[in-house]
């Protein structure tokens, strides 16, 4: 059975020949290996390192049945030049640290976002938001009136991806889901306490948000993803079942639909807390879910979950990538797969994953046992 065919049945909630090993992995794992140095401007596109190919190669070098998800540009929600949304960037720091202004002229007002870049690790660069595009009520109408679609994809990744990829695994674009976009706009704490102070503003965001999703998601199976992956982890446990209900599953669902009525898989990916928001899950229109992340990053009990999720519905994940699988020996981590293993084989439809991707440093000693004691005890 190749690997293709193995996530697909395991996706669509069959037991396939044995259970997948496809751990989440970033650029920076891809970075490492092959000892590139990314530059911030260019950290998701790389012109000179070709990532399609040197992610297969890193899945080969472990075993691992592959799920590429690259393609994503974190540094683009704000959509370049076109009519009526004149666009420039301002830049200041070094190849370590960049802060990056983008100022948005229109025939309705001016718009602005800051965006803070660091490289946390030799191949890791991360991002964090300063200043949102949305502070008002305003400020939403010019973005709402004026933004051109979506830019985020590289769509010819994903096109590219599919043939290099080809039996070996799956093209599995990790995205956002509409609230995690909506954080790309507006702060998180504004959007927590947006809905219990003016509900039907949070909702025309929302549903903006949703609609201009989706346009760049059909353009993305198209292209040929096999799967997106929504990116859910603004809403775990913190905020509540109730929050999740009323204000964020409508327009998941939205989003799952859409991607299911174009042909591809649904993976939502909580990589935080999910212990009391959980159950809701059963309600998403998702395949998948990642990634049971256990203490002492996370709250979820996996003898709970396992208990809760519907059984159709594929699991991945919860194995400690941040301490465990980088301090344990490779006999610990052997046993910790085992003993996990033994728990959820009875259940099917899972996918043995970290709870996210490695980190710089990361023992390769310890990955291969990892991968290993997959093959050896997912066997159905």
């Amino acid at each position: 059975m190749t690997s293709r065919e193995r996530l697909t049945l395991t996706l669509q909630g069959k037991k396939a020949d044995r259970i997948p090993v496809s751990p989440f992995l970033w650029y920076n794992n891809m970075f490492e290996m092959f000892g590139y140095i990314p530059e911030i401007d260019t950290n998701y596109n790389p012109p000179d390192f070709d990532i399609i190919s040197k992610w297969v190669e890193y899945c080969d070098a472990f075993g691992f049945d592959v799920m590429f998800a690259g393609g994503f540009l974190f540094d683009r929600f704000v959509p370049g030049t076109a009519a009526n949304w004149d666009v420039t960037v301002s830049k200041e720091g070094d190849r370590d640290s960049q802060r990056r202004t983008t100022t948005v002229r229109t025939p309705g007002g001016t718009l602005s976002q800051v965006m803070n870049f660091k490289r946390s690790e030799p191949h890791l660069v991360v991002l964090a938001v300063e200043k949102y595009i949305i502070e008002t009520p305003e400020d939403f109408e010019i973005l709402r009136k004026f933004a051109p679609p979506a830019e985020y994809v590289d769509c010819g990744v994903i096109a590219r991806a599919r043939t290099v990829v080809g039996d070996k695994g799956l093209v599995n674009l990790a995205a956002f889901g509409a609230f995690n976009t909506l954080n790309m706009f507006r702060k998180l704490e504004s959007m927590m306490m947006d809905p219990m102070i003016d509900e039907g503003f949070y909702r025309e965001m929302m549903d903006w948000v949703a609609a201009w999703n989706i346009e760049i998601l059909k353009k993305v199976v198209r292209a040929g993803a096999d799967a997106i992956e929504l990116g859910g982890n603004l809403v775990t446990s913190g905020a509540g079942p109730n929050f999740f209900k009323s204000f964020d599953l409508q327009y998941e669902n939205l989003l799952g639909r859409q991607i299911h009525q174009d042909g591809a898989f649904v993976v939502y990916h909580n990589c935080g807390d999910a212990q009391k928001i959980m159950h809701l899950y059963n309600d998403l229109e998702i395949d998948c879910w990642g990634y049971l992340t256990g203490q002492p990053f996370g709250d979820v009990v996996l003898e709970d979950a396992l208990a809760t999720i519907r059984p159709n519905m594929a699991l991945r994940g919860n194995i400690d990538q941040v301490e465990f699988l980088r301090k344990a020996s490779p006999a610990e981590i052997r046993e910790r797969v085992r003993a996990l293993l033994e728990k959820v084989k009875p259940r099917g439809n899972w996918i043995l994953s970290t709870s996210d991707f490695f980190f710089d440093g990361n023992s390769y000693d310890n990955i291969h046992a990892f991968a290993k004691a997959g093959m050896d005890f997912g066997r159905y």
